[in-house]
């Protein structure tokens, strides 16, 4: 049963999930003036780096370890930084693995705050036009740590029997098919990030 769970997780860094990361990642360079790169971040997940003059791009580094779902929640986050105007001059940005520091706790609260907003499409981003997901259906169930993982799982199966029935042959295109790669996506992103739906006192430390 472990080895049947390790294949499915393994297998949940879907296309859907993927093309997401890259399409936000892209909406960052585009809207925001943030270039990304990976590297090793032993400890934390990603670093933010303003320039000291306006106009110039930002630098972000992301911990090559950090899988899509991750990267959607990082992005989401660090644009509700850009949003607070958090990003002054020469001011680095951490995410931290660990708990924030204590000057640094407040900051990462709001941010929390507006980046749960921005993600379910209840307020505003830093851009105009800024992707919110507007999954009522699901955003009750994810609040739940138990609930989340059951259904992760349940859509994983849905998708591995999809394809196994070779029901995209008749389905691909259709609403079911985009719920099921939406629904994916959404709960793997918020099983990576639970603080877009839990209070921030709630969900910290992250893993």
């Amino acid at each position: 049963m472990a080895a049947q769970m390790n294949a499915i997780a393994i297998r949940a860094d879907s296309n859907t999930l993927r093309s997401e990361e890259e399409r936000l990642r892209g909406l960052l360079a585009e809207r925001l003036d943030i270039h990304t790169r990976f590297a090793s971040l032993p400890g934390t997940r990603a670093l933010l780096v303003s320039p000291i003059g306006t106009g110039l791009p930002k630098g972000l580094v992301v911990d090559r370890s950090a899988n899509a779902a991750e990267r959607i929640s990082l992005y989401v986050h660090l644009a509700a930084h850009i949003a607070l105007k958090h990003d002054l001059p020469l001011v680095t940005i951490v995410e931290s693995r660990a708990d924030p520091t204590s000057g640094d706790a407040n900051g990462h609260r709001d941010a929390d705050q507006l980046a749960r907003a921005m993600w379910w499409g209840t307020a505003a981003g830093p851009r105009e036009g800024w992707p919110g997901r507007r999954s009522y259906l699901l955003r009750p169930f994810l609040a739940s740590r138990p609930v989340r993982s059951g259904l992760r799982v349940v859509l994983l199966l849905l998708r591995r029997l999809y394809y196994a029935a070779r029901a995209n042959r008749l389905l691909g295109g259709t609403f079911v098919a985009r719920w099921l790669r939406d629904a994916l996506c959404v709960t793997a992103v918020v099983c990576a990030a639970p603080e877009l739906v839990a209070s921030a006192r709630a969900s910290r430390p992250r893993a």
